[in-house]
């Protein structure tokens, strides 16, 4: 494991080849990046621009597939997709455990509530976190915080009652007031070497209000003082030049006008469903199909077909319920349906038309039948992984090939995946509560977000998993042969002197 190597008066040394001794990671989750990048041009995030994008570079970026809060952090801390850290969504289902551990915890799962502690536990051992690889690291207020050690994670024991009283007031703005705190805190320690630090407010209140409400656009602007604020003390110390500062949104959000209960339609078919928040009834034993529905624009359906335990795919599955994909279509609330087959191939339908879609570790196939179900234009049957991100990132779907296909090399994906379609949210629980606006599905709305650095970057094609070999490569630090992020620094520059 890498250490955070040390100087003379306690300080943070940099690897001998790094441009910053240091980096601070700012998730702004919940933002758009088009209206992110509106503001920006309108003048209305001057401290975003003066200390980060002018020094550096600004781009929208594709997040990954499901587009929520927790799966879509992983990607900037991990350098890879759901297929290799294994969170799969908010809420999912893991067959081999449901099918042979009746007591487990581990059967399923929701990260809300007191489930928002087992994401450490959850995110797969084979992937190491930017906490881990470069130390010491603090965490404030994310989801995933292995390798900070519990000293180190602001708000683990806060966050429960925080976000009850949330709850009660509606308003997020003072609790991220008090994070900035720990912040500004972890910015004066000179050892740090790396720190995440959480905005949560624009996704709160955009779930409440809208995305494009006044109380929204107030969140950017808080944001933007705050980081203000943070170059001020940096300055002050003499670290603002020795810091890279880095800037991403896990997701976007669109608009919602009308819910369609995903579970409840499956429980309507005859089915036994286990959902939550329904989870604890008498479905805990006995199901014979799951719904696990996140960021309410996407959900995962597990179906039993001829066993939970049975090694079946996601069609074989299907058969056993025939009708299944051709009456969710005909629903307007969804948008587009994907399964995995036997060969390994993801099969994409929607009332556009069908696809199959092949994962390569360098390449994606991609053959249409008849009409594209994303109504992409023409495109190659064949293109390398960055090729399939430059030709889709303009459409509506951006980077939906890689996307949709890679979230099927994970365990815990369902048989079927459903993305809603835009003013929809999936979730029965989301009606009740009135959220205006949901995200988690395939569409630009939720899936394009921003990402900028203090730091010049190949902005041409950016997914967030490109972080995290960025970050690394300007601490000096090795790039893990196996992530699916690539690192976007094509130059780098002296360190500055102290």
């Amino acid at each position: 494991m890498l250490r955070g190597r040390m100087a003379g008066g306690g300080r943070a040394q940099a690897a001998p080849d790094a441009a910053y001794d240091r980096a601070i990671f700012l998730m702004l989750d919940g933002a758009r990046g088009d209206l992110f990048a509106d503001l920006l041009r309108a003048g209305e995030l001057p401290q975003v621009a003066r200390h980060i994008v002018e020094p550096g570079a600004h781009a929208t970026a594709t997040t990954v597939f499901p587009s929520v809060t927790g799966v879509a952090y992983a990607p900037y801390l991990t350098g890879c997709f759901p297929q290799r850290t294994n969170l799969t969504g908010v809420r999912w289902l893991d067959r081999k455990k449901y099918a042979r551990r009746n007591l487990s915890a581990s059967r399923f799962r929701s990260y809300a509530g007191l489930g928002h502690y087992m994401w450490d536990r959850d995110l797969s051992t084979d992937v190491r976190t930017l906490f881990e690889l470069v130390r010491p690291s603090s965490n404030i207020f994310g989801t995933i915080s292995r390798g900070t050690g519990l000293h180190r994670n602001s708000f683990y024991l806060r966050r429960v009652p925080w976000a009850l009283k949330f709850h009660l007031t509606g308003d997020w703005a003072p609790i991220d007031e008090r994070s900035n705190t720990h912040l500004y805190r972890a910015a004066g320690r000179p050892r740090e070497r790396f720190t995440f630090h959480t905005t949560l407010q624009i996704d709160e209140h955009s779930h409440h209000d809208g995305p494009f409400s006044p109380r929204v656009r107030e969140g950017y602007r808080r944001f933007d003082q705050m980081v203000g604020e943070l170059a001020r003390r940096l300055s002050d110390k003499g670290r603002l030049e020795r810091t890279l500062l880095v800037l991403g949104s896990d997701h976007g959000h669109g608009e919602v006008h009308a819910h369609f209960d995903l579970a409840a339609w499956v429980a309507a078919r005859g089915l036994a469903t286990l959902s939550y928040p329904k989870a604890f009834g008498r479905r805990w034993f006995s199901s014979e199909a799951a719904v696990m529905v996140g960021g309410n624009g996407m959900g995962q359906i597990y179906l039993r077909g001829a066993g939970w335990a049975a090694d079946e795919s996601g069609e074989e599955r299907l058969a056993h319920t025939p009708g299944l994909v051709d009456d969710l279509l005909a629903e307007p609330a969804v948008d587009l349906c994907a399964w995995g087959r036997a060969d390994q191939a993801v099969e994409v339908r929607s009332r556009r038309g069908a696809a199959t879609v092949r994962l390569f570790d360098d390449r994606v196939e991609y053959r249409v039948h008849g009409s594209d179900p994303f109504g992409y234009g023409p495109l190659p049957e064949r293109l390398d992984r960055r090729a399939a991100l430059k030709e889709t990132q303009e459409t509506n779907y951006p980077d939906g090939l890689v996307q949709v296909a890679q979230l099927f090399g994970a365990a815990r994906t369902g048989d079927l995946l459903i993305s809603a379609a835009r003013g929809y949210d999936l979730g029965g629980d989301a009606g009740r509560r009135s959220f205006r606006s949901g995200h988690g599905s395939l569409h630009r709305d939720h899936m394009a977000v921003p990402v900028a650095m203090n730091h010049r970057f190949d902005t041409t094609a950016v997914r967030t998993v490109d972080l995290c070999p960025s970050i690394l490569t300007l601490l000096g630090e090795p790039v893990l042969p196996c992530l699916d992020g690539e690192s976007l620094i094509t130059q780098r520059r002296p360190l500055p002197s102290s």
